[in-house]
């Protein structure tokens, strides 16, 4: 399958890629509503695309695979991912299907964000495991994946384990951020693809809502405390033995388990601008973390640069790594000059 020649061959092998479906997002400018609106605006979206913009933007070289339709609009997602530095040159091209699109209008309080959803039959969900490039995959130290592209389609079910498989073989470690999506699938179709996929995890990620739909203890999140929170981290762990599991808990931060203790990191005050991609953000710094030192560290960049998120208007983790340093240092950020 042709690949992205526009990206240098030469460079350094991405550090991290991620793998899944970028669309094209069109919001409305402001609050604006949808119904009522003149004029949208087009942005490149996804979650895996996000991680991958967030690692670079901290220093760590990373690369996004997906697949595309060789179209005008297909080429247009693959510049908008690369203009960050990710290197897109292991992208799969097709030559049927189309671009997956989705609508965003942003809400305030009391009124709600809204998001609508056209991505059927995009070109992504036609993805195997044979079209990868596994010569280039082979080159990372990671792989990220949510529980979006399972999601998508019945092949996509088939190939999203093959390929944490294949990549644990090659010695690939595996990130897989279990990122529930209602619109897409129900609890228990989630469940069971989750089952398949995650025994080949060395990273998984979760919410404590997520993390009730893999447990199927959904219906008690509600009253998770501390202790129930880390009960569920373990018997996460003791399932599917990765390296570790990492919950994200909204206001009360996050927590990991690495099979010898629990850690934990607070969470920061912020000032709510997007709350859009604040997880793929915390998925970006805590593999930064990862990278660089341990889980504790990867905890607190993905707390810093989850909160650093919620500030930026656009669903892309826009952030500094000079930001990021500086509120983990205890800075005050209100005021530079």
């Amino acid at each position: 399958m042709p690949r992205d020649t526009a990206s240098s061959s030469s460079r350094t092998p991405p550090a991290v890629i991620a793998l899944g479906e970028t669309m094209i997002m069109l919001a409305p400018p402001g609050h604006e509503l949808m119904e009522h609106s003149e004029s949208f605006r087009a942005l490149i979206g996804g979650a895996e695309a996000n991680v991958a913009v967030g690692l670079e933007r901290m220093g760590v070289h990373a690369g996004w695979i997906g697949k595309l339709p060789r179209t005008a609009l297909g080429r247009w997602v693959v510049n908008g991912t690369r203009r960050y530095g990710v290197d897109t040159s292991a992208v799969v091209w097709a030559d049927a299907g189309r671009v997956g699109t989705f609508f965003v209008e942003y809400g305030a309080q009391p009124r709600p964000t809204k998001t609508i959803y056209d991505r059927a039959d995009s070109a992504a969900t036609t993805l195997t495991a044979d079209e990868l490039d596994w010569d280039y995959i082979g080159q990372a130290r990671w792989l990220h994946m949510t529980g979006i592209t399972p999601a998508l389609s019945k092949t996509c079910r088939a190939s999203t384990p093959e390929i944490a498989r294949r990549a644990r073989t090659l010695g690939v470690k595996v990130s897989f951020d279990l990122n529930y999506r209602a619109k897409l699938w129900s609890p228990k179709a989630a469940r069971d693809s989750w089952h398949e996929i995650l025994p080949n995890v060395a990273l998984i990620i979760t919410t404590d809502i997520d993390a009730g739909i893999l447990l199927d203890a959904s219906a008690d999140v509600a009253g998770w405390d501390i202790a129930d929170r880390e009960t569920a981290l373990r018997r996460i762990f003791q399932t599917y033995a990765p390296e570790a599991v990492v919950m994200t808990c909204g206001g009360q931060g996050s927590a990991g388990y690495d099979g010898t203790r629990v850690v934990h990191f607070p969470s920061f005050k912020l000032e709510l601008v997007n709350r859009l991609g604040a997880g793929d953000a915390f998925a970006a710094g805590l593999l930064y973390g990862l990278i660089r030192s341990d889980l504790q560290t990867g905890l607190a960049y993905g707390n810093a640069m989850s909160a650093l998120k919620f500030t930026v208007p656009q669903n892309l983790p826009l952030i500094d790594r000079e930001d990021v340093e500086a509120l983990l240092a205890g800075q005050d950020v209100r005021l530079v000059r």
